[in-house]
């Protein structure tokens, strides 16, 4: 079907609609004005549906439905925003890199994150293995892992995001 004969047919098809629609309200009186202005009014209306309706079949053309928008029966877990976990970890970054009254509870999320990359990807463990895991984790990375901090002062910003890569790497 060519593009103009499949618009020719879109708009006839909704002129048709709206005239008959506006018919039967004319008719029923819902429409209280002379039968010029109703016949303009509706013929106007059903061309703008049938170019609105057009465009929408052009544009829409070879559109699928999005594969990642779920219903809520299909999400088998709380959205991540409502994870206590992630909001936690979120106040404990925020608090070593903004405060000097805390104490740092980073370090050991961390350490923990690390053992578990370690075991999972390389099967080396952290506590048992500690020359492997050196190897694996590079000096800098390393460093961090076996020291611990000390007193309530402010993290470097610089220090965890490379911690931080550096476990993503593992």
């Amino acid at each position: 079907m060519s593009g103009g004969h499949g618009l020719r047919r879109t708009l006839l098809s909704s002129v048709v609609a709206v005239l008959a629609l506006g018919t039967l309200l004319y008719l029923v009186g819902a429409l209280p004005h002379t039968l010029p202005e109703v016949v303009a009014v509706v013929l106007l209306a059903g061309a703008a549906l049938g170019l609105l309706l057009a465009a929408l079949r052009r544009t829409g053309h070879g559109v699928e439905p999005a594969w990642w928008a779920s219903t809520p029966r299909e999400e088998a877990i709380a959205p991540a925003a409502l994870d206590y976990r992630l909001v936690r970890l979120r106040r404990d970054l925020r608090d070593a890199l903004e405060r000097d009254d805390r104490p740092d509870t980073v370090h050991a999320v961390l350490v923990d994150l690390a053992a578990e990359r370690l075991r999972a990807h390389h099967g080396v463990d952290l506590t048992t293995h500690p020359e492997e895991a050196r190897a694996l984790t590079g000096p800098e990375l390393w460093a961090y892992l076996t020291t611990p901090p000390s007193g309530t002062r402010r993290r470097s910003r610089g220090t965890l995001q490379t911690a931080v890569e550096g476990i993503e790497k593992l």
